[in-house]
């Protein structure tokens, strides 16, 4: 959705926005458990429709310097999701016994379609199934996801942050300067034995204002060739698992899994260990827009685009 530079036209956007989020929300999922339903659990899973993939996009001033890649973290997305889900889980509810159980991902994140979600009917029975065959009172699932107000967020603010694992360069300003944020964006439903979801704890953005990193601490630049060597991959990869991390505690925090008093003693820290096994994905970064970009179409979007002068843009579109 392109909202262009109108004010009208984007305080329009944002009316209609925070209507439909009014709406929607009258009827939107509970964000804790009920009584009844922390009394009738017993046993539990935990399921991650997370990817091991983590998108890696750079933004650069001129679109065609623009590329979009990812590289994949091998277990330690699932790995971390387990562990800090287990400790939160634990701390609050010490009771419940938590099953490890075998599920196909790829399969499931089929039948938990965008829009629909939990609620299609092929993704209830699944994990319906899922409950019925491992004798299973609930089933707490990590998805990869962000909130509409997360995404109307994004476009204001041009982030281009996607849901799931998302490492951002971008070029902010004509001095070269750029910045790095390292995001996980994720919410946790807790799904029903019957396949119905019981509770969803979801993190929006307005909630979790997060400062952009200095990308000479990752030891990234704008050569994405160079930030595709295993040791930058290894920075980057454990910034990812620390941030999934802390915004996981926040969807348990949501969730009501905490005590009030001293919310963040209940939160569990993962602290990743440098290893060079992270490594990019087998197809290489490709660029957002062509490269055939004409001198006059590169030349027509910098003086459109950017502030630089003539002889600037002339510069930046002749190399």
């Amino acid at each position: 959705m392109n909202l262009g530079s109108n004010p009208i036209t984007r305080i329009s956007a944002i009316f209609i926005s925070a209507i439909f989020l009014m709406l929607s929300g009258c009827a939107s999922t509970p964000q804790h458990l009920t009584e009844e339903n922390k009394n009738e659990i017993k046993s539990i899973a935990i399921v991650s429709l997370v990817p091991e993939s983590v998108n890696f996009d750079k933004i650069g001033i001129i679109s065609f310097s623009s590329k979009s890649t990812e590289f994949d973290m091998g277990s330690k997305v699932t790995d971390s999701i387990l562990f800090v889900s287990q400790g939160r889980i634990a701390k609050s509810h010490p009771d419940w016994v938590v099953k490890n159980v075998e599920y196909d991902r790829t399969a499931l994140l089929a039948k938990v379609k965008p829009g629909t979600g939990f609620r299609a009917t092929r993704a209830k029975e699944a994990f319906a199934d899922l409950a019925r065959n491992n004798n299973l009172d609930a089933i707490f699932v990590v998805r990869a996801s962000a909130d509409e107000e997360d995404n109307l967020h994004n476009q204001f603010e041009k982030n281009y942050l996607r849901e799931g694992l998302s490492v951002l360069l971008k070029n902010n300003s004509l001095d070269g300067d750029s910045r790095l944020v390292i995001r996980a964006n994720l919410s946790v439903a807790v799904i029903g034995k019957n396949g119905e979801v019981m509770a969803v704890g979801a993190v929006p953005a307005k909630l979790d204002n997060v400062g952009a990193l200095k990308p000479d601490d990752y030891d990234v630049s704008d050569d994405m060739k160079h930030n595709h060597r295993p040791e930058v991959l290894d920075k980057l990869g454990r910034g990812v698992i620390v941030d999934l991390a802390r915004r996981l505690n926040l969807c348990f925090d949501s969730l009501g899994f905490v005590d009030k008093s001293s919310p963040e003693s209940q939160h569990i820290e993962v602290v990743p260990q440098p290893d060079a096994v992270i490594a990019p994905t087998e197809k290489p970064p490709v660029q957002a827009a062509p490269a055939t970009e004409s001198f006059d179409q590169c030349f027509s979007r910098c003086r459109q685009y950017t502030d630089r002068t003539k002889e600037q843009c002339f510069d930046a579109c002749n190399k």
